[in-house]
C-alpha cells in the first residue's frame, strides 16, 4: 500500500499550533507593548501603562538620564539614553518625584509597590527630600528582567524545536521574512504578544511566507518582539516602530521640557460647549484671566485628576468613600482605576463631559501632558416606558 505524500500546509498549520502552544505560556503573556518601562526600571508597578503615561515616562525619564549619565547620553536618542543607564534607580526617584503632582496614581502605584514600603521598612518622614527617600527605596528591585529574560531564553528554545529547527542557526530567509512582518503596519496596532500571535496565525500576518518557513518565522517575529519588550533582546528601532511616540530626537525632545509653572506663562483651551476660551496665567499664584461656567478641572489623565473631576458630579458621599477605601488598598488599585475610567467614559459618551488639550504661546509643547476639564448640565433622558 502506498504512502500518501504529506500536505505541506497541513504539516505546517500543525507546527504552527504547536509553537502558538509553547510561546502562549510564558509568565509574561500576555506582554503589553507599553510594558518596556516596567522591565527597563524593573518595577511592577509601571506594568499597564497607558500611551501618554509612558510618554511622560520617556521625557522625564530622558532627561534625568541625561542629567545623571551624561556620557551615555551622547550619540544616542533620548530612548538611547535610557536603554544605556547604568543604574535606573536615581533616574526612576527624579521622574516620581517629577509625577507626584501631575500623576499621583501613577506615583501611588509604585510607591506601594515598593518592597520597602510594602513591609514597613523606610518611613518618608525621614527623609528630607523626596528623592532620597525614593532612591533608596528603589534600591530593591523585583528582578522582572532577569526572570523574563531567562523565560525568554527557554521558551526561544522550545519555539524553534517545535517549528522543527535542524540548528541552532536560523536560515537567512527566516530572519528577512521576520524583520518584514514587523515592519508592516499591523503590528503597531496590535496590544499584546497574544494578539500578534494570532495575528500570525489566522490574520494573515504570515502572508507571502512559504509553508515550510512559517513555523519559524513566527517564532522569530516573536522572539524580536518580546526581546525588544522585556530588554531580553534590545532593539530601540523596533520599540520605536511599534510606538512611533518613542522616536524623538534629542532636539524634538527639547521642546517638550516641561515649562517652570511659576515663570507666567498662560494656558488656555477653547470650552466645546460654549466655544469661549478659558485663559489661566501661571506663578506663584494662579489667576484666572478668563474662563466659562462649564470649566471643573485642569490637570492630566491620571486616575487621580480624573476622580477629582468626577467630584463635579452627583456620584454622592459613600460612593468616593468606597473609591477612597480602594485608592489607599494596593490589591484594589486595579479596581479604582477600572471604576474611575469606566466613568469617565460613560461621561463622555454622554457628551456631558469634554476634554481640550491646553495651548501656550510661550512654551509650545512645555504643558503637553495638561488637560482642560469641561462639564456640561445633564440632559434630559428618554423615559423608558
Amino acid at each position: 500500500m502506498k504512502h500518501q505524500p504529506k500536505d505541506p500546509r497541513t504539516e505546517s498549520q500543525a507546527r504552527l499550533n504547536l509553537v502558538r502552544g509553547v510561546l502562549e505560556h510564558a509568565f509574561f503573556s500576555p506582554l503589553q507593548v507599553n510594558d518596556w518601562p516596567a522591565f527597563l526600571f524593573d518595577q511592577a508597578g509601571l506594568f499597564g501603562l497607558e500611551d501618554d503615561e509612558v510618554f511622560d515616562l520617556l521625557v522625564r525619564g530622558a532627561l534625568a538620564a541625561e542629567t545623571i549619565y551624561p556620557s551615555q547620553a551622547e550619540g544616542r536618542t533620548p530612548l538611547g539614553w535610557l536603554a544605556a543607564m547604568e543604574d535606573p534607580g536615581p533616574v526612576l526617584a527624579q521622574v516620581l518625584a517629577s509625577l507626584r503632582a501631575d500623576r499621583p496614581f501613577l506615583f501611588h502605584r509604585v510607591l506601594l509597590g515598593l518592597p520597602g514600603v510594602m513591609e514597613g521598612r523606610l518611613d518618608p518622614g525621614e527623609f528630607e527630600l523626596v528623592e532620597d527617600f525614593l532612591q533608596e527605596a528603589l534600591e530593591d528591585r523585583a528582578g522582572l528582567r532577569e526572570a523574563a529574560a531567562e523565560e525568554w531564553e527557554t521558551l526561544v528554545r522550545r519555539a524553534r524545536r517545535a517549528a522543527g529547527a535542524k540548528s541552532r542557526e536560523l536560515p537567512s530567509a527566516v530572519v528577512d521574512w521576520a524583520v518584514k512582518i514587523l515592519a508592516r503596519p499591523e503590528p503597531a496596532e496590535l496590544g499584546n504578544d497574544v494578539e500578534l500571535l494570532f495575528w500570525m496565525e489566522s490574520g494573515g500576518g504570515l502572508e507571502g511566507v512559504p509553508d515550510k518557513l512559517a513555523p519559524l518565522v513566527m517564532a522569530e517575529v516573536w522572539r524580536r518582539y518580546t526581546g525588544a519588550i522585556t530588554w531580553a533582546r534590545p532593539d530601540l528601532e523596533l520599540i520605536t516602530s511599534l510606538c512611533p511616540q518613542l522616536g524623538l530626537s534629542a532636539d524634538e525632545l527639547s521642546l517638550f521640557i516641561p515649562a517652570q509653572e511659576k515663570a507666567g506663562h498662560v494656558i488656555k483651551a477653547d470650552c466645546p460647549f460654549c466655544q469661549a476660551t478659558t485663559a489661566v496665567k501661571l506663578g506663584d499664584k494662579v489667576q484666572k484671566l478668563s474662563s466659562c461656567p462649564h470649566l471643573i478641572y485642569l490637570g492630566t489623565n491620571d486616575e487621580a485628576h480624573l476622580w477629582e473631576v468626577l467630584r463635579h458630579f452627583a456620584l454622592g458621599d459613600d460612593f468616593h468613600r468606597l473609591l477612597s477605601s480602594y485608592y489607599a488598598s494596593p490589591a484594589d488599585l486595579e479596581l479604582f482605576a477600572t471604576i474611575v475610567n469606566d466613568l469617565y467614559e460613560m461621561l463622555q459618551g454622554d457628551d456631558r463631559l469634554a476634554t481640550v488639550e491646553v495651548q501656550c504661546e510661550t512654551a509650545a509643547h512645555g504643558f503637553y501632558f495638561l488637560r482642560a476639564y469641561f462639564a456640561d448640565d445633564p440632559r434630559p433622558q428618554p423615559s423608558l416606558n
